[in-house]
């Protein structure tokens, strides 16, 4: 059972292998992704941390102000370690791209601060819950009044899941990372 705002993955003590939604949000929700240099960097640091944890990105949704993702992990142990890593090497690449005016509003006590320190994850356990999920993420943009379509926003899987057609990350939609 998940309740909003509770790390379900903490309070459960689960090892191994697991699907996972999570969502990241930006410091004071900041909408920094609304330029494209912003967003393409954070994504190259989700590929390339992904990657470097094998990691199967399953689904996502970059909005403007947060990241919605759906993680096939191998051992959901590393989800945090993980996380903390993106958020790190994001950080790094997106400081000196930001506009002065929205550096000073992730500054916080005088250090630069891009995300929120803590995320929210849920472990999904059912197909329901999958399909539920990976629709709630492809289409946040529409219902944030951001595009009529879910394949019109650019950082999003929609296009992978709903069209087969690739988008700008790597999405494994058959589940390899179970193997």
């Amino acid at each position: 059972m998940y309740i909003w705002g509770m790390v379900v993955r903490k309070r459960l003590d689960i090892k191994g292998r697991a699907l996972v939604f999570v969502t990241a949000t930006i410091h004071e929700w900041t909408p920094i992704f609304r330029a494209d240099k912003i967003a393409l960097a954070t994504l190259k640091k989700l590929d390339e941390t992904t990657q470097y944890f094998d990691v199967a990105l399953v689904g996502y949704v970059l909005m403007p102000t947060h990241l919605h993702l759906l993680f096939g992990f191998k051992r959901i142990e590393l989800l945090s370690k993980f996380m903390q890593s993106f958020k790190i090497l994001s950080s790094k690449a997106v400081k000196g791209l930001l506009s002065d005016s929205f550096r000073d509003r992730l500054n916080a006590n005088g250090k630069f601060r891009m995300w929120k320190p803590r995320f929210d994850d849920l472990i999904i356990y059912t197909e329901e819950q999958f399909r539920v999920k990976l629709n709630y993420i492809h289409y946040n943009p529409v219902r944030g009044g951001l595009v009529d379509s879910p394949i019109a926003w650019p950082y999003t899987s929609a296009g992978d899941w709903l069209e087969n057609k690739p988008g700008l990350l790597p999405i494994d939609k058959n589940f390899e990372w179970l193997n």
